[in-house]
């Protein structure tokens, strides 16, 4: 059996058009969903083919090209709420020249299975996490035989569509293969943030323990693999691969200091010449826990900062204060560890101050970077919720069903717009980056010519969009 897993272009959501400079010059991430769905289906004997279209450079008559030239049985894509038709439109444009059968997955599948299936081009649906019924699929697949039963599987069948909702969990995060970077080519892999070549990322949790209404991960029962099982992995990637800067995906890999000391611990115990990139929030790190990261390489933590008002971080759920944001950024910094603060404007209570106390400050701290976002209620969040008790209903499902349904999200509970929030997000980037000590440190820290033209073309992005939101 072979099975073509394709990693389409990816369309800016309308939400985000107006810092869409930003997105567009981060850089390529592996994509690490499709990859881990390949070691599963690699370990249950099926030969895959994974396209990555946009970091290697695929347009759709050359990927069309690879798959017919394949043959496989099957085409295989990931999906995202909000990206949802931008990689329909793809999967619709290959099951017409193909006639392949179609797989999809995904945190959206979770959400709307039934949504999803209604679009004719869709065959069959993961619900949730794939390791457990993934290779029960494959195996009824390449058999033939009835896919009745299955837990966690949308298919089609005499002429309707049958979903078994059930969520399921994998347990044991270490039972997991790692991600199947022998399929993809890891020299092309970098983002803003990478120092050294190779790169990638990986992921050592799932879950959140913490409830920031904002955030789509909460949900998610909270699971971490073993310090050794993540060394395991960044031993193997460096040794097989030459990869030495790694970005660890997770949403708060700091949530455990005992085990963030022993992964670091584990780390240099082995020698690794490595570096890497957490995320992280400022309640939940210690001066230990930094000099530990520090030690083993860590190059740059990114904070969730997101508001300096402490009224938004309390309906926020972030039970973090501006003062604690200076002290551990600032520790932080004098450490020899690069920052990143994100920002996120538009929440309930935000007004037209509220916003510019926060650019202030980010301004005051000794950030290196800052990422400026403006709040998208995403579903299955306590924000969604918000939204939908004060008449919003359910968008993104409505969304799923019909791409035709462009009008944006307005805030509600806000003194500004989104429009007026918007202006406020590009100006922040202007400030921010727009600064001496900010674009002398970039400029001595340039690494490639792949770097400088990221950088030259987010400036140029900054400078467009102020230039066009003052003509309005």
């Amino acid at each position: 059996m072979k099975v073509s897993l394709v990693f389409t272009p990816i369309d800016i959501n309308p939400h985000n058009k107006s810092v869409s400079f930003r997105d567009e010059n981060l850089g390529f991430v592996p994509p690490l969903s499709l990859m881990i769905v390949a070691a599963l289906m690699e370990r249950e004997g099926v030969e895959v083919d994974l396209i990555d279209m946009e970091a290697e450079g695929l347009g759709y008559p050359a990927t069309l090209e690879r798959i017919r030239s394949f043959a496989p049985d099957l085409l295989g894509f990931t999906v995202t709420t909000w990206s949802f038709h931008s990689v329909l439109r793809w999967i619709t444009q290959f099951k017409m020249d193909t006639s392949l059968p179609v797989l999809v997955g995904g945190e959206h599948l979770r959400l709307y299975p039934h949504e999803t299936m209604t679009h004719a081009a869709i065959d069959f649906c993961i619900v949730g996490e794939a390791e457990l019924p993934l290779p029960e699929f494959i195996r009824a697949f390449r058999e033939g035989r009835s896919f009745d039963g299955i837990q966690s599987l949308g298919f089609r069948k005499d002429g309707g569509v049958v979903i078994d909702r059930t969520i399921r969990y994998v347990e044991d995060l270490n039972s997991i293969p790692f991600p199947a970077r022998h399929l993809i080519k890891n020299e092309r892999y970098e983002n803003v943030l990478s120092r050294k070549k190779n790169f990638t990322a990986l992921i050592s949790s799932r879950g959140c323990p913490f409830n920031c209404a904002f955030c789509t991960h909460t949900h998610q029962k909270y699971r971490v693999r073993s310090p050794e099982n993540v060394v395991d992995e960044i031993e193997l990637n460096f040794k097989r691969y030459n990869i030495r800067d790694f970005d660890i995906y997770d949403s708060t890999f700091t949530a455990d200091e005992q085990r963030v000391i022993r992964i670091c611990e584990e780390i240099r115990r082995r020698r690794l010449d490595v570096g890497f990139t957490v995320r992280s929030r400022v309640d939940v790190v210690s001066g230990e826990m930094i000099d530990s990261l520090k030690s083993a390489g860590c190059h740059t933590i990114m904070y969730g900062i997101e508001s300096s008002d402490p009224e938004i971080l309390k309906m926020m759920n972030k039970r973090i204060s501006p003062e604690q944001v200076m002290r551990t950024v600032s520790y932080t910094k004098q450490r020899g560890i690069k920052t990143l603060g994100f920002f996120l404007f538009g929440f309930p209570g935000e007004t037209r101050q509220t916003i510019e106390d926060t650019i202030s400050f980010s301004l005051n701290l000794p950030l290196d970077y800052a990422l400026f976002s403006i709040l998208l209620p995403l579903p299955d969040t306590e924000i969604y919720s918000y939204y939908q008790e004060r008449g919003l209903g359910d968008y993104w499902a409505e969304y799923t069903l019909d791409g035709s349904k462009t009008e944006l999200i307005e805030f509600i509970g806000t003194a500004v717009t989104r429009e007026e929030t918007e202006t406020y997000a590009q100006e922040a980037y202007r400030r921010f980056y727009f600064r001496p000590r900010i674009i002398w440190n970039r400029l001595k820290n340039i690494g490639s010519f792949g770097e400088f033209r990221r950088l030259f073309s987010g400036a140029l992005g900054i400078l467009v969009s102020a230039g066009t939101q003052e003509k309005k």
